[in-house]
């Protein structure tokens, strides 16, 4: 889980106020301005970062990048990167590490999604299980009108969530999500053809384990039975969890899920003056009736014997 939470804001009319504000954010950056308004909201941790930054004046903008930035924007943002032009309003685009962006900057609001180098890298080889992956995109724009769509979908669905952003599981679920539309939607090199089949086959692998595991959670088994019964090595079954999964990110996490909700149906429809908690508990596999509870308040936020006495 990444760490190092943020959520950084800023709203002035001095150029040199903004250009510092700037240069903290981005690094190397060079911006020439007219009088208005620069303002941006920017949140998230060391993997990743949701930014909106409204440019309330005319400004070029020269930024040399260290990671990947993907950006969309209002009317009046047009970029170039070697001969490449474009306008971020038109096309949703691309800035990787070690590209210069030369930026014009009039009057937009600019939204986008930043990722570490090597958070992204690692987050590509999980989902399509090649640990040699190297993350570089082919071309600046999505590769079809369609996952353009899903892309910004996805942006904005993100954008909504920046209240809740300081919470780690909230933060990991919007990640995954914006991570999976992001290496979908835009032209990752390679084999295509390769890179969807390895995803696919993990998310069969993960929809077969999650099944298996549902079915047989009354039982003594483990994350390995349920690798052996899927077709899978215990590590090719993290893989497609950590590929798939939002909450729980382990197959031994889903196993534990999958227990307590199962008790849980089981203390909703037990008679209390027949059953009680550690008898239900022991018979989901929870042989400590404290961490029982524990787990099931961190789930239900409230008390097992209340469910059982409702």
């Amino acid at each position: 889980m990444s760490s190092d939470y943020f959520d950084a804001r800023v709203r002035t009319t001095e150029p040199a106020e903004a250009l510092e504000w700037l240069r903290t954010q981005y690094g190397r950056v060079d911006v020439q301005s007219d009088a208005g308004t620069l303002a941006e909201r920017a949140a998230g941790d060391d993997a990743f970062a949701l930014r909106r930054l409204s440019w309330g004046c005319r400004a070029e903008v020269v930024y040399e990048a260290d990671r990947f930035f993907f950006a969309t924007s209002t009317p009046g943002y047009t970029w170039r990167i070697g001969s490449v032009e474009g306008e971020y309003s038109v096309a949703p685009g691309i800035v990787q590490p070690g590209q210069e962006l030369l930026g014009r900057a009039d009057g937009t609001v600019v939204e986008m999604v930043a990722f570490d180098a090597a958070h992204l890298t690692e987050a590509a080889r999980v989902i399509y299980g090649d640990d040699s992956l190297e993350v570089r995109f082919d071309g600046t724009a999505p590769v079809s009108p369609r996952l353009r769509d899903y892309w910004l979908a996805t942006l904005r669905w993100s954008l909504t969530q920046l209240p809740l952003l300081s919470e780690p599981l909230v933060r990991a679920h919007v990640r995954r999500a914006i991570v999976a539309a992001t290496l979908e939607a835009f032209p990752l090199a390679g084999d295509p053809r390769e890179r969807r089949a390895s995803a696919l086959e993990q998310a069969a692998i993960y929809a077969a384990a999650t099944s298996w595991m549902d079915d047989h959670a009354s039982l003594p088994v483990t994350a390995d039975d349920a690798a052996r019964a899927v077709g899978t090595s215990a590590a090719g079954l993290r893989r497609a969890f950590a590929a798939n999964a939002h909450l729980a990110v382990t197959p031994e996490a889903y196993l534990a899920q999958a227990r307590v909700s199962a008790a849980h149906a089981d203390l909703v429809a037990s008679d209390p003056t027949r059953s009680s908690v550690a008898e239900i508990a022991l018979r989901w596999g929870f042989v400590d009736v404290l961490a029982f509870v524990a787990v099931y308040r961190a789930a239900y936020r409230t008390d097992p014997q209340v469910t059982l006495e409702r």
